[in-house]
């Protein structure tokens, strides 16, 4: 009975490859490799129940290229946003300088330029953008080793529900100075404003500045990412009164799903370091955007391009996973309007939703030569 079972199950492998085979095409593609080195992919984020967004982020980012996911809410037109100096603050997730911020924090970034506890400063770009959930993902412009870096604990193994925490940040360092500055408190409800699931509230003062910062629990591993206070104008509002320490972190769960096999390789291969909160502070940095403080003999990187992709897509639960019966894909040059790229999958096919739509990028790209 293995026996037959085990023949039966190859013969399903081979016919689930097939359909993938089959029904994976590139209706057109027209890509200058040469204008989109520099090139942002900016996917559309909107109805998106399973989740492939992340999927396609990942598929791109890890060829190179800088990723955002955008809000279904936001405009994407670089005619209706100024540019606009602003700070926040980020933490190292690996040896190699891989750096974590809010996505707020960067929006809108012409440079962003990161400034270590002990004032090294270097060049940065966005590797991936969630604005969804409220993360960046950084990427020094030069070749970086950093002494250390925090790790990322799965929220519900990290931290609970009335358990100590600690954020790291550089609030209002226009004021107070370019120096990390703590603030301790607890979590005060494992869910955000109106029950966001992606967030948690604590009652540790988050100021402007501290976005991006990470929260810590006792062991000194990240819980989350310092995000945003609740406006006392809306509380005001909507209460009648000013609430006291209403703050809100985005879970760690949510920053992992963005992660590209390289980035996971680089943490992987990488146990931080980090055995106190002395360490935790060194791990911490001020990020700095559009501000005039360029390091010198920095190589600015700006990109180039906007191309934005929208999907759409009929999925299904096959017992196992979900799949797919169509994935259409376009890409879009943001300035001209111009259709760069078409991918589709059609038809009946057993694989994880994951599969079909990695085949689908990956015709496009060899297609396309990139």
């Amino acid at each position: 009975m293995k026996r037959l079972w085990s023949f039966i199950h190859k013969i399903l492998l081979l016919i689930f490859v097939g359909t993938l085979a089959g029904c994976a095409t590139t209706a057109h593609v027209s890509i200058d490799r040469a204008s989109t080195e520099n090139a942002t992919f900016i996917i559309s984020n909107g109805n998106d129940p399973i989740g492939v967004a992340p999927v396609i982020s990942e598929e791109i980012s890890k060829r190179g290229y800088q990723v955002q996911i955008l809000n279904p809410r936001q405009n994407t037109s670089n005619q209706e946003s100024a540019t606009v100096a602003a700070f926040g603050s980020g933490f190292f997730i690996s040896e190699d300088g891989i750096l974590i911020s809010n996505a707020h924090v960067v929006k809108g970034a012409n440079t962003i330029i990161v400034r270590t506890v002990d004032d090294n400063k270097f060049m940065a770009k966005i590797l991936i953008s969630d604005e969804k959930n409220d993360i960046a993902i950084l990427q020094p412009l030069e070749s970086l080793t950093v002494d250390k870096w925090l790790t990322l604990s799965q929220y519900r193994k990290g931290a609970n529900l009335g358990e100590k925490i600690r954020i790291i940040g550089y609030p209002l360092s226009n004021l107070l100075g370019k120096h990390p500055r703590v603030t301790e408190g607890i979590i005060s409800a494992e869910v955000g404003l109106l029950d966001d699931p992606t967030r948690f509230q604590v009652s540790a003062s988050i100021q402007p500045g501290n976005s991006g910062g990470p929260v810590l629990n006792e062991d000194y591993q990240v819980v989350g990412i310092a995000s945003e206070k609740l406006s006392d104008l809306y509380a005001v509002r909507k209460t009648g009164s000013i609430p006291q320490n209403v703050n809100f972190g985005v879970k760690a769960d949510y920053a992992r799903m963005l992660f590209n096999s390289s980035i996971e390789k680089s943490i992987a291969n990488n146990v931080s370091k980090v055995q106190s909160l002395k360490d935790a502070v060194a791990s911490t940095v001020l990020v700095a955007v559009n501000v005039e403080d360029i390091p010198e003999n920095a190589t600015i990187s700006k990109p180039k391009r906007n191309i934005l992709i929208t999907y759409s897509y009929n999925y299904s639960w096959d017992v196992f996973h979900y799949t797919l019966s169509r994935f259409n894909m376009q890409w879009v040059d943001e300035n001209s309007g111009e259709v760069i790229a078409n991918g589709n999958f059609s038809g009946a096919s057993f694989l994880s939703y994951v599969g079909i739509v990695q085949g689908v990028i990956k015709e496009v790209f060899d297609k396309a030569g990139m």
